[in-house]
């Protein structure tokens, strides 16, 4: 019997999925797109219903239906997703509320309330601001709420009716998650007014935590009994699909939030063990741009329906690689033209939430091929300024190597962008995706492969390099420093936009 792998990841501009064989070649894919909803400026919502099980049934019925695709051969089910999120739900798992997202910055006093009282330094990223805002806004929804989800979690829960979070996401959580014993703190929660019942199960991402439901077969296509596992969040399945190990090795997320990932500990070793670090997570994120590829896709959706339009026409290039095409067109620098990508908020290396997105030198000489390139040379500079923030606080960080990878990564315009401001090399692993990553995981927690040097043998190829350009290195250096003194310079007038703003 052949034995399929199925990884499905939940994304914040859409989702995909892809069934494996045991040799690590990909059968099927499938894509969707969904949007993020923004309520007001610096808020990021999701229905969890609709994007993210909608997608989920849409694509397993797409995948079991193709050719030659029998539904019993499926060995496991692994999912990840766009994380941390706050889904609030009554007890048969029904939304409450729309899902309030990683990117959603609305909790300010909240983090403030919780950094002062327990001595931490959480941000807009973590669920424990998030829960107390929803607690303090909206009482009555919370008092009927008796599980929060993330978009993973929200399938899992859904397909096998277990409850549970993993143990890397759950180091989001902030101040109520004890990470090296991977329980909840009584006390803390005790403290805050949050039930303990309504906290999931932490369990390891490799942990089959469930089997598929008769209900949910019936609205899948998938087969009635299949293992299903905890799963993670889409950084941790990238960092595995990319071939990622550990301490020296660097990955640059090309996704709709672009970040730098640096991990403390073997990657492989999370799949079963908590972080054992109390308040700590295994990745630090030196640089993390909230708005990078979604910025790209606001760009094509607003200013580029001639592009869209030929891409149709076409029917062989899409509006990104036309795009593109203009964009390299244009010199190092944009003629004078920076962006501050910050349009949802910065996160780091500086959190400041009131931040905002900035076009800077504005000219008649520019064109809409400037303001697109300088969309991505603005990921280029956010990228440098939090990597060298990082390893200025951190000189024992080594940096043996970096690797490109999500949606955006297949691009090589943006890529040799990003290595010229950087001055560095990036390896590419053409199918570092994340549902390749859940797939092999998968295939181990179901015990498909005993270990992981299947997956370093047969699975990761560095299919390119993006070798950097010294002169061009070299041209980019002003605007870098201008790139860095512009968001020194403005970070008054962004508390003064958001208190203008606040008054309605």
């Amino acid at each position: 019997m052949t034995q399929l792998l199925l990884g499905i990841d939940i994304g914040t501009q859409g989702s995909k999925g892809v069934l494996v064989d045991p040799e690590g070649s990909p059968l099927a894919w499938c894509r969707r797109e969904h949007p993020v909803i923004h309520p007001r400026p610096g808020w990021a919502e999701h229905d969890p219903h609709v994007h993210w099980w909608g997608d989920f049934v849409g694509i397993c019925r797409e995948l079991v239906t193709r050719p030659g695709v029998c539904r019993d051969d499926i060995a496991g089910v692994c999912v990840s997703g766009l994380i941390p999120d706050l889904a609030p739900t009554d007890q048969k798992g029904r939304p409450l509320r729309t899902a309030i997202l990683y990117s959603d910055n609305r909790a300010v006093q909240e983090i403030d309330f919780l950094n002062q009282k327990y001595d931490l330094e959480l941000t807009s990223e973590e669920i424990a601001p998030k829960l107390l805002w929803f607690m303090r806004k909206q009482p009555e929804l919370f008092a009927r709420t008796r599980m929060i989800f993330n978009a993973h979690s929200y399938i899992v829960y859904h397909l096998t009716g277990a409850y549970t979070i993993d143990t890397i996401t759950a180091c989001l959580v902030g101040a109520l998650y004890e990470s090296s014993t991977a329980r909840w703190r009584p006390g803390v929660c005790e403290e805050l007014g949050i039930p303990l019942d309504m906290l999931p199960r932490p369990c390891p991402p490799a942990q089959v935590v469930g089997e598929v439901t008769v209900e949910a077969a019936a609205e899948t296509g998938l087969a009635a009994g299949t293992p299903v596992l905890a799963g993670s969040g889409d950084v941790y399945f990238s960092l595995l699909s990319a071939g990622i190990e550990g301490p020296g090795d660097v990955m640059i997320y090309y996704g709709t939030a672009g970040l730098t990932s640096v991990p403390h500990v073997s990657i492989e070793s999370l799949a079963w063990k908590p972080y054992p670090v109390d308040d700590g997570f295994p990745f630090s994120y030196p640089a993390y741009i909230l708005t990078s590829g979604e910025i790209v896709r606001w760009f094509r959706d607003e200013f580029s329906a001639p592009e869209v339009e030929v891409a149709a026409r076409l029917n062989q290039w899409s509006a990104y690689q036309l795009l593109d095409a203009q964009a390299e067109q244009v010199p190092p620098g944009c003629d004078g033209l920076v962006l501050l990508p910050h349009f949802l908020g910065q996160r780091s290396p500086c959190f400041d939430p009131k931040a905002r997105g900035v076009f800077f030198g504005l000219s008649m000489a520019h064109r809409s091929a400037h303001l697109f390139r300088a969309v991505l040379e603005a990921y280029g500079y956010g990228i440098r300024n939090g990597l060298e923030a990082f390893v200025a606080r951190h000189p024992d960080v080594r940096i043996d190597r970096v690797v490109a990878t999500g949606g955006g990564a297949t691009s090589a315009t943006w890529k040799q962008i990003v290595s010229d401001i950087l001055g560095r090399d990036q390896q590419y692993v053409a199918q570092a995706e994340e549902p390749l990553g859940g797939a092999y995981l998968a295939g181990v927690g179901t015990g498909v492969f005993p270990d992981f040097d299947v997956l370093r043998r047969d699975w990761i190829e560095v299919t390119g390099v993006t070798e950097f350009d010294e002169s061009r290195h070299r041209k980019y250096e002003p605007y870098f420093k201008m790139y860095r003194s512009l968001q020194d310079a403005l970070r008054e007038q962004f508390s003064l936009l958001d208190e203008i703003t606040s008054r309605g």
